[in-house]
This record gives C-alpha cells, sequence and structure tokens, in this order.
C-alpha cells in the first residue's frame, strides 16, 4: 500500500529539534538511465549528513529515504540504528587516522561540515554531524517530488525528534550535443553503473575508463608489462565539443614498472597501486590525474581528459578548440593500473571538487545497435 508523507502539522507538533540534515552534493540529485525500455533508472546519495547545532544529546534511531510522486511515498529505504551506528564509527576512525583529510575530494567534508566534529556514534552531541554515505536506490521512472529524506531521534529525555528534507531528481539534459573523445571501436572499462567505483564518488560519478581490446578480448598483447603492449596507448584523445582550454596538467611521467609484471599477484599489485595512489595524493590532490586537460563547453559545462600520454598534450590554457579536435594521447600517467582513457563531464572547472553530470554521446554506437543511450559498464561501442 502507497504511504502517504508525513503531515507538516504532524511535523511542526513534535518538539523542536536542533536537528539538520544536510546532503552533498546538495539540492539535486541526477539520475542515471540505466533500461530505456522499462523507464529504469538508478539514483546515489553521495553524502547525507544529520548535524545536531545545539541543545542536548540526541540518539539517532534511523534515517529514512522516500521516493515520493504525487505526493504519496512510492518507495521507501530505511538506514537503521546498526547501520547508523557502523557508519559513525567508520568515518570517526577515518578522520582520526587522518584519510578524510586525504580523501576530501571524495566526502568533501571541508566543504558541507566546516567547523563540525565527526560523531564516533549515533548520540550527537552539539556541533556534532554523523555522515552516511553512498545510498542508491532503483527508480522506475522519475518522481515528481523527488527524495525525502528524514532522520529520527529521541532526546535525552525520550522525546522524539526529527528533521526532514527534500531533494529534486533530475534527468540532466546538457545544452550541448558531445561527440565520444576517441576515435573507432572501445570498452566502457567503468561506466556510471553502480558496479562502478566512478559512481561512489560525486566527482567522477557519471565519469568513464576507455581502453581497446584485441580479437582475444584481452586489452593488450604479450604479458602486458610494457606500455606498448597496450592496444589503446598513444590513441589520439579528441574533443568531444567546441571549447576553451581552461587547465593543462603535462609534467607528469610514465614508466613500464607500474604496470602489473609477470608472477606479480592481483593481491600484491594491488597493494603498490593504493601505496603509488598515497604518495601521489602526498604531493597534490590532482596529481592522480597524471596529464589532464580540461575544456570549458557552453551552459557552463567542463570536460575532463586524464592519465594523458607523457609528452603528448598539445593544448594550452587559453586555446579555442573545435570539437574532434586532437588534444593529447591516451596513456597511463597518474593513478592507473594501465593505459586508458578517463573521461568526466563536470559542472565546474576542479577535476574533484567539482559534480559530475550525466553525458549522452551522439555518435557511440553499441555492439547491437543502440544509439542514443547513456553508455552502460562493459559496453563495446564504436564511434560514427
Amino acid at each position: 500500500m502507497k504511504r502517504l508523507l508525513i503531515p507538516t502539522l504532524l511535523l511542526l507538533s513534535l518538539p523542536l529539534a536542533a536537528l539538520e540534515i544536510r546532503v552533498q552534493p546538495g539540492e539535486v540529485v541526477y539520475a542515471y538511465e540505466v533500461d530505456p525500455a522499462r523507464g529504469l533508472y538508478t539514483v546515489l546519495l553521495q553524502n547525507v549528513a544529520v548535524v545536531q547545532k545545539d541543545g542536548g544529546p540526541v540518539t539517532l534511531d534511523s534515517l529514512e529515504i522516500q521516493v515520493v510522486n504525487g505526493g504519496q511515498v512510492l518507495q521507501t529505504l530505511i538506514v537503521p540504528a546498526s547501520d547508523l551506528e557502523k557508519s559513525a564509527q567508520r568515518l570517526s576512525a577515518m578522520e582520526a587516522q587522518g584519510l578524510l583529510k586525504l580523501y576530501d575530494f571524495h566526502f568533501q567534508t571541508s566543504r558541507y561540515l566546516n567547523g563540525l566534529k565527526i560523531a564516533s556514534n549515533r548520540t550527537l552531541s552539539p556541533g556534532s554531524a554523523l555522515v552516511v554515505f553512498g545510498k542508491p536506490l532503483l527508480l522506475a521512472g522519475l518522481p515528481s517530488d523527488g527524495l525525502a529524506i528524514l532522520a529520527h531521534g529521541k532526546d535525552a529525555t525520550g522525546k522524539p525528534v526529527e528533521a526532514r528534507t527534500t531533494l529534486k531528481v533530475e534527468n540532466h539534459q546538457s545544452p550541448n550535443e558531445y561527440y565520444f573523445p576517441l576515435a573507432g571501436t572501445w570498452y566502457v572499462g567503468a561506466g556510471p553503473n553502480l558496479e562502478s567505483p566512478h559512481r561512489w564518488a560525486s566527482n567522477e560519478e557519471f565519469a568513464f575508463d576507455l581502453a581497446a581490446l584485441g580479437g582475444d578480448g584481452l586489452t593488450h598483447k604479450g604479458d602486458g608489462s610494457h606500455l606498448t603492449d597496450y592496444y589503446a596507448y598513444g590513441r589520439d584523445v579528441l574533443a568531444v565539443a567546441d571549447g576553451e582550454v581552461v587547465e593543462v596538467g603535462a609534467d607528469a611521467t610514465e614508466a613500464n614498472d607500474r604496470l602489473k609484471q609477470p608472477g606479480e599477484s592481483e593481491e600484491d599489485f594491488e597493494k603498490r597501486t593504493y601505496l603509488e595512489q598515497a604518495k601521489l595524493l602526498a604531493t597534490s590532490y590532482k596529481a592522480p590525474l597524471g596529464n589532464y586537460v580540461i575544456l570549458r563547453h557552453a551552459g557552463g559545462e567542463f570536460s575532463h581528459y586524464a592519465h594523458l600520454k607523457q609528452g603528448s598534450v598539445r593544448v594550452k590554457a587559453g586555446d579555442t578548440i573545435k570539437r574532434g579536435q586532437a588534444i593529447a594521447q591516451l596513456g597511463q600517467t597518474g593513478n592507473t593500473t594501465e593505459p586508458h582513457l578517463h573521461f568526466q563531464l563536470t559542472d565546474g572547472p576542479d577535476p574533484l571538487y567539482s559534480r559530475g553530470v550525466p553525458i549522452l554521446f551522439k555518435n557511440a554506437v553499441n555492439t547491437v545497435g543502440f544509439s542514443g543511450s547513456y553508455l552502460q559498464t562493459g559496453w563495446i561501442v564504436t564511434a560514427r
């Protein structure tokens, strides 16, 4: 049975709460189309914080995420007390280890929780916040009233305390026509699907990792221990639309020893990759990008091209670029396990603090002939 939203008058009759819900990114959550024939979309709430601004302590009992259409609740996701406790403990531990600061571009606590303490459990003292992150939903259509988020708790006397906020759900429509950033046929190694690590970070939520495959379905010939073994390596990277170069990074280097070596286990290679990532982040939060180019397009949208080949960047800040123009070559600089192009579209020029937005490539066709569809992880697509 469909359940109505809690009436406003009922909410007002509860004791005045010092609780506040903050969402980062806020106001709007972008949906990603995963099955156009059935009208299915996914949305992901990246970071939801329940803040106790003042007053006495409040113990949270649950967080409720509602999908609301025409004033009715169609779907509800409950985050129970046990999960709230685990989330508080996890983020508090990360803060103690310095990881929140190191990965601030991911959690962005400096942007929306500045000056607040990270709670270590679900009892919030004044000036503290409990953060829940990465809550996905599968939607059958786009809800007209968006999402409602409610926090339920009790004050020190046992009286109920609540907070509520709402978010719009949008199917982003770009003012621009974008073309695929590579010529020929390519493998979408990671897209905006929920199984992709990209989707769980706001800056790269709708990003792509693009690689080339050989006839055997592998991305390389031989044992893959040399950069030149990879079919994608050195291929031209193309501007997706007319624009202006706003920033480039062109000093990063490449080396064969950053690739998985013969006899090296997946576990050892993964550990080595994480260590390399930490070293890069210690120098600059942009260092994991390697060599990169950022273009500004009409409508305040920015395309980002990362891990570009050493010495291959052909443009500079201020250059005017035409769609399809070669701006660099695909490489393996920065934090990457093998040569590929990391591409994303965002609402700002900062590659790690801007918000990712969905992109539809006008000229990309997948292996079964679908065109005009949002690309999915695992697809093989050809730029026509």
